[in-house]
């Protein structure tokens, strides 16, 4: 296991971050609202750097593009359940999300959703501004007690969801 996955105990099948977090956090939702501020505050921040996108796929098809997605588990579970995905085919290297050529899931999209533009020119503004925002990220699981496992984004919600099919 790498230093960025940490030692969260959740294998396959495993507790979410919610449940592993129950009895620690007066209402899980807590840890929730706390993450959609952070996003909010990093939308902000993006805005004032102001990067392009050119709506490539770049972020989404992540084989055609050599791109790993990596989130938290308290990330992936906020997606979940306000994305209303059920099932996942880890077969596909895309992700679940993009259809159309756009996100399904804009709202609860993780940091590293957010901080990925291809926009060569603001890549290192945007690479500093995610890396400034994933240490408020850690702050939050250690507030509310979750474990942090920062992993791709796709091992997460094969762990989390049944397989299609």
């Amino acid at each position: 296991m790498s230093e960025e996955e940490g030692d969260c105990p959740r294998e396959k099948g495993g507790p979410s971050a919610k449940e592993t977090s129950k009895g620690t956090v007066p209402g899980f939702d807590v840890a929730f609202s706390d993450l959609r501020a952070l996003y909010a505050d990093f939308d902000r921040e993006t805005a004032a750097v102001s990067p392009v996108c050119r709506a490539s796929g770049r972020c989404c098809d992540f084989d055609v593009w050599g791109h790993t997605l990596f989130a938290s588990r308290l990330e992936v579970d906020l997606l979940l359940a306000e994305s209303g995905l059920r099932s996942f085919d880890p077969a596909t290297r895309l992700c679940p999300f993009w259809k159309e050529r756009k996100c399904t899931a804009r709202s609860p999209r993780p940091l590293g959703c957010r901080a990925f533009f291809c926009d060569e020119a603001k890549t290192e503004a945007m690479g500093e501004l995610h890396e400034r925002f994933l240490s408020r990220l850690k702050g939050i699981h250690d507030r509310h007690g979750i474990p942090w496992r920062y992993a791709p984004l796709l091992s997460h919600i094969a762990d989390a969801l049944p397989r299609e099919g």
